[in-house]
This record gives structure tokens, C-alpha cells and sequence, in this order.
């Protein structure tokens, strides 16, 4: 009897087994409801004030690219919404003195190995892998770090990344407000990958993510099954994965209000 119930306990699905997630996580998900409904704002001038003023601050966007974006076969209107309002809040901070940006942007190997598991997309010197239009224009775009990337992790990249933030931090930077997507994807990994470097480093670094200017793709059930891939409730996935870079030390916030 009691191997029954073991059995039953790692393998959910098969008959006479305990209860699915659906019914078994109904507590976490009610919190995950309670979480996001709770989050609060934070001032632009308040994280410039508490940085010691605007050279404390770095902004970040990560994959607002038109591959993403407005083309290509991982292009989804979610992430397409995030560029304008995006674009404003880097602006508000320039206008606040702040010239400490980076953009990072998918730009692949056409033989990229993450080919594998995403279909191919935003590779190096086509249109899938610039920038937006609405943010390129914008005057902090001169400025700002490009950085191309060929995976999911700008700091696992032999690239600018990591040595500007290393620089930044050394020369002031307290604060870092990582914007865009995907929230389980390349944000997490910027966001998260940000916080376990100034762990390591015993660096006293904050990272910001403001939560209505982060999103991911949704790909319900029904559909994926029509072309034989997984699903991706972008809903579920957005609101675990900021729960989960909040677990881990990141702050997440409602918005950076201007």
C-alpha cells in the first residue's frame, strides 16, 4: 500500500493518482493573483534620489527588436505594446540625466543551436534583429550599449555585457531598471543574471523590473497542438516568473512612475 501511494505521489497523471496541479496548486495560484494585485509603484525620482542621483542609475531593455516584435514567426503584440511605454520611461530618465543604457537584442548564428528549441529567428544583419524604430529614434539611443546576443543570456555572452555593467558598478551605477522580454526567457536571465553577479561579487546592487513593462508570448493549448509544440500560457508564465526573480532578490515593482 504504501508503495501505491508513492507511486501515485510521482506519477499524477495516471489513474486513481492524487489530484492535478490544476486543483492541487489552486492556493499558490490565488496567491500569485494576490502578489501581482499587490505590487507597488516606485518615482523614477525616487530610485535616482536613492542612487545618489542620476549617474547611480542604468537602464536596460532587453529584445524590444522587430523580430519580437512587429515580424518574424516569434514576433507576438505583447511585446510589440511595451515599446512605446518602454521608450517614454528611458526618455523620462534622460531628460533626469541618467546615460547609463543598454539595449540587448537577439541577433543568432544562422546555425545558432537554440534553433532547437525556438524556431529560427532575428539573426544577425537582417530586420528581425534591429532595434525598434520607436526606440531607435529615441535620443538615449545614441548612446546606449548595443548589445547582440546569440542565446538567452547577455551575461553568459563573451560580449560587452558584462564587463559594462562590471564598469558601471565600479564607477557608481546602485540601480539597474531591466525592461522587456521575454519575462521566463531573456529578462529573466538579464534580471536574474544581474543579481547572482552582484551576489557573487558582494556588490550592493539593486535590480529593478517593473512588472507593466515586461511580458511574454501566450500560445494556448488548442493551438500549439496544431503545430505539434509546447504550450505557453503567457499569462501563468509572466506571473510565476516575476514571482520567482522576486524569490531570488530581484525587485519587481507595479511600474517606475515618471
Amino acid at each position: 500500500m504504501a508503495n501505491e501511494r508513492n507511486e501515485a505521489r510521482h506519477h499524477p497523471g495516471q489513474a486513481g493518482s492524487a489530484p492535478g496541479l490544476a486543483a492541487r496548486a489552486g492556493a499558490f495560484l490565488d496567491y500569485l493573483d494576490g502578489y501581482l494585485a499587490g505590487l507597488q509603484p516606485v518615482g523614477l525620482d525616487a530610485l535616482i534620489a536613492s542612487a545618489g542621483g542620476p549617474d547611480g542609475v542604468a537602464m536596460v531593455v532587453v529584445d524590444l527588436v522587430a523580430g519580437f516584435c512587429t515580424k518574424g514567426t516569434l514576433a507576438t503584440p505583447r511585446l510589440g505594446a511595451l515599446v512605446t511605454p518602454v521608450g517614454d520611461l528611458f526618455d523620462a530618465a534622460w531628460e533626469a540625466g541618467v546615460r547609463r543604457f543598454a539595449t540587448l537584442r537577439d541577433a543568432h548564428d544562422p546555425n545558432a543551436p537554440e534553433f532547437a528549441a525556438f524556431a529560427p529567428h532575428c539573426i544577425d544583419g537582417t530586420d528581425e534583429s534591429v532595434l525598434e524604430p520607436d526606440l531607435a529614434r529615441r535620443p538615449w539611443a545614441a548612446v546606449a550599449l548595443d548589445v547582440p546576443k546569440n542565446n538567452l543570456s547577455a551575461i553568459a555572452e563573451n560580449g560587452p555585457f558584462r564587463p559594462w555593467i562590471e564598469a558601471s558598478v565600479d564607477a557608481g551605477t546602485q540601480v539597474v531598471v531591466v525592461t522587456g522580454g521575454c519575462t521566463d526567457l531573456c529578462l529573466y536571465h538579464a534580471a536574474l543574471g544581474l543579481r547572482l553577479w552582484a551576489n557573487a561579487s558582494n556588490r550592493a546592487l539593486r535590480v529593478v523590473v517593473p512588472a507593466n513593462l515586461a511580458d511574454t508570448y501566450d500560445l494556448p493549448v488548442d493551438v500549439a497542438a496544431t503545430y505539434g509544440i509546447m504550450p505557453h500560457d503567457g499569462d501563468l508564465i509572466h506571473a510565476t516568473f516575476l514571482y520567482h526573480l522576486r524569490l531570488n532578490g530581484v525587485e519587481v515593482v507595479a511600474e517606475v512612475t515618471r
